[in-house]
């Protein structure tokens, strides 16, 4: 599944190596054997955020049960929202949304190919996580590479915004309710129009993982 990317400038400003290694290892003999050490980043492509992502003390995606992963889904495309435009608790509310329903949002986003250029794509509000939250709903799954604003994000810091519930309150709305928090789908332009969707998505078990890659799959039926 292609990787969606923040892009290697957001990636190198907090100082997080932007490549994936991928090292062949071949024996010839006294037999043929083939692996490879990988060394990869645990939030790029389809990836899990567990709450100690961005909570000290919060449980790590090892520790939220399989049952939070797979489920009836509710997929919206909100790819006519304007690029760095928020989704408001109006666009989910009134749409069918169920307390146990995952909900999958499609947004018109490609990673950044210029360098130092940051990403931009429709991204959710703080006030719409908490109203999904709110529900709760069973979890949060977008193509985003990021639930919030980047640009933001930055912008934030630079005023000497601190703290994870200030900086990303779309990210702490559902870390500390301990709904996970899936970022980085790719080919959801499969299901638009679909409207009966289970999703099914496992993370790695890493003791003590603060992000965890993930193989997600849509279920149409």
């Amino acid at each position: 599944m292609p990787t969606r990317s923040l892009g290697v400038a957001a990636l190198e400003a907090f100082g997080i190596p932007p490549t994936t290694t991928f090292e062949p290892k071949v024996t010839e003999e006294p037999f043929y054997a083939a692996d490879a050490p990988i060394t990869l980043f645990n939030h790029a492509g389809p990836h899990h955020d567990p709450p100690n992502h961005l909570i000290k003390g919060g449980k790590s995606s090892d520790q939220i049960p399989l049952d939070r992963f797979y489920g009836r889904a509710r997929f919206f495309d909100f790819r006519s929202t304007p690029n760095d435009e928020p989704l408001l608790p109006s666009d989910f509310e009134k749409r069918g949304i169920e307390p146990e329903d995952i909900v999958i949002v499609f947004v018109d986003y490609e990673a950044p190919t210029v360098p130092g250029e940051l990403p931009s794509y429709a991204y959710l509000s703080g006030e719409a996580a908490e109203y999904l939250a709110a529900l709760p709903i069973k979890a949060f799954a977008s193509n985003m590479p990021s639930l919030g604003n980047v640009k933001r994000y930055f912008k934030l810091i630079e005023e000497e915004h601190t703290g994870s519930e200030d900086l990303f309150p779309e990210h702490h709305a559902f870390l500390s309710r301990d709904i996970p928090n899936i970022e980085g789908l790719a080919n959801l332009e499969d299901l638009v129009g679909a409207e009966d969707i289970v999703f099914v998505g496992f993370p790695l078990k890493i003791k003590d993982g603060n992000g965890a890659p993930l193989r997600p799959a849509a279920l149409v039926y």
